[in-house]
């Protein structure tokens, strides 16, 4: 999913919409004004369009369209760093008459009035980790709840399971399970089975950052996420929200990493969302690593339609509709 992949007929309002979001408190911030030219640039638009943002120009849109809209807002109002109490009230309003119940509306309207705690806890109750919870349970039982949440906490290990993980250093350099042993290797990191460590049912996160080329700044970390983002199909604008929240406005979302304010540069964060949507499948969901794991990971690249890292950004499709 492409946040900015909307019908040519619905564009200008959708940028209308975040622009009108960047300039409720007044001012419009410079890192809201990177991800306004940003969105217009994936948007194929040539100049932002005049005019204040009116709801009722989306009344033929598609639900998914109104949808992204209102998740283009909540992306602009925690671009700079902060929620304000100004956004929260234009984004419910605008939610609310386009009919979209979009839960981040609440979330930032927690965020606007300090109640940051609870905001976590409704992310959590909501958002991937009761998802995987839900799925570990249903695919693989208690034990599957335990193999996968009990490293996470430190309170269990699989030696065997690590050792499996840890022979991928005895194959050829640039394959894929060597290039997942260097990179755990080079950041310090565990590997499945040893204490604190991911679980091999969530292995695919780290591989992402193999294939993507990602390491482990917070730079980095929040780009790897929009890369996600775009090639997810459960919920994708759940990792675009709780990413902004970790590293633009600086929360502690995520377990496995601290939270650091402006880490985000607008425009990589639009383009690597773009390049993860180019993807050809959900690398979460639908991909078997395990029979690439051999593979040199350049074709393994190629296979899964993995663009280069660092290309320019590429306007909307003349006819797309939602993807």
């Amino acid at each position: 999913m492409f946040l900015f992949d909307v019908p040519r007929e619905h564009r200008e309002a959708l940028l209308h919409a975040m622009a009108a979001v960047a300039a409720a408190d007044g001012e419009v911030t410079p890192p809201e004004a990177v991800l306004l030219d940003a969105a217009r640039e994936a948007l194929a638009l040539p100049s932002r369009p005049d005019g204040a943002f009116d709801p009722g120009a989306l009344a033929s849109a598609a639900g998914s369209v109104r949808e992204r809209v209102v998740q283009a807002m909540l992306l602009m109002a925690v671009m700079d760093g902060s929620g304000s109490p100004n956004e929260a009230r234009l984004i419910e309003a605008t939610a609310s008459m386009l009919g979209i119940d979009e839960p981040r509306v609440a979330n930032l309207r927690q965020l606007a009035e300090g109640r940051v705690g609870r905001m976590w806890l409704d992310l959590t109750r909501k958002g991937y980790a009761k998802e995987e919870f839900l799925l570990a349970a249903k695919e693989e039982g208690l034990r599957g709840l335990w193999k996968t949440f009990g490293p996470i906490l430190g309170l269990s290990s699989d030696g065997a399971l690590a050792d499996r993980f840890i022979e991928a250093g005895r194959l050829p350099e640039g394959t894929l399970g060597r290039a997942y042993f260097d990179f755990l290797t080079r950041h310090g990191l565990p590997f499945p089975g040893e204490p604190r460590a991911v679980a091999e049912r969530g292995l695919w996160h780290d591989l992402t950052h193999v294939l993507g080329e990602y390491d482990t700044s917070p730079v980095d970390e929040a780009l790897v996420v929009s890369f996600i983002a775009g090639y997810r199909r459960e919920d994708p604008f759940f990792w675009l929200f709780t990413i902004a929240l970790q590293f633009q406005v600086g929360l502690r979302i995520s377990p496995f990493s601290p939270g650091v304010p402006g880490q985000i540069d607008p425009r990589a964060f639009v383009l690597h969302h773009q390049r993860g949507a180019a993807v050809r499948v959900d690398l979460s969901r639908d991909w078997n690593f395990r029979a690439d794991w051999e593979r040199p990971l350049a074709e393994v690249r190629r296979a899964l339609g993995v663009p280069p890292r660092d290309g320019p950004l590429r306007g909307g499709r003349a006819d797309a509709g939602p993807s």
